[in-house]
C-alpha cells in the first residue's frame, strides 16, 4: 500500500459512541469479561501479513483498565499509545458480548 489510510477522528468518536451505547443497551453500564490475559503481537509484526508473527507476549485486560482509569483520573497522562489499551478492552467486549 502506498497511500496512507485517512481516518477521521470524528468518525471514530461517533462510531465509539454508537457502539458503546449499543453494548450498554444489552449489558448495562458494566460489562463482565471472564478472561484477563490475551496474546499480544508486537506492532512491527502485527501489520506484516506476509510473515507469521513470532515472540508473542501476554497482555492483561485488568492492567489495560487500570491504565485507562489513571488517564481518566488525570487526563494530562493521556498518550496516543493509550489507545492500544482501549482497543484491547473493546476487542474483548466485542468477542464476549453477542448481540
Amino acid at each position: 500500500m502506498t497511500e496512507p489510510i485517512l481516518i477521521p477522528v470524528e468518525t471514530l468518536r461517533r462510531a465509539a459512541q454508537v457502539l458503546l451505547e449499543h453494548v450498554a443497551r444489552y449489558e448495562g453500564e458494566v460489562v463482565a469479561i471472564d478472561k484477563d490475559y490475551y496474546w499480544s503481537i508486537a506492532p512491527e509484526q502485527l501489520y506484516d501479513v506476509f510473515n507469521e508473527p513470532s515472540g508473542l507476549t501476554i497482555g492483561q485486560l485488568t492492567e489495560c483498565l487500570e491504565n485507562l482509569d489513571a488517564i481518566v483520573a488525570d487526563p494530562t497522562r493521556a498518550t496516543s499509545h493509550a489507545l492500544t489499551w482501549l482497543a484491547d478492552l473493546t476487542r474483548a467486549i466485542g468477542h464476549a458480548v453477542v448481540t
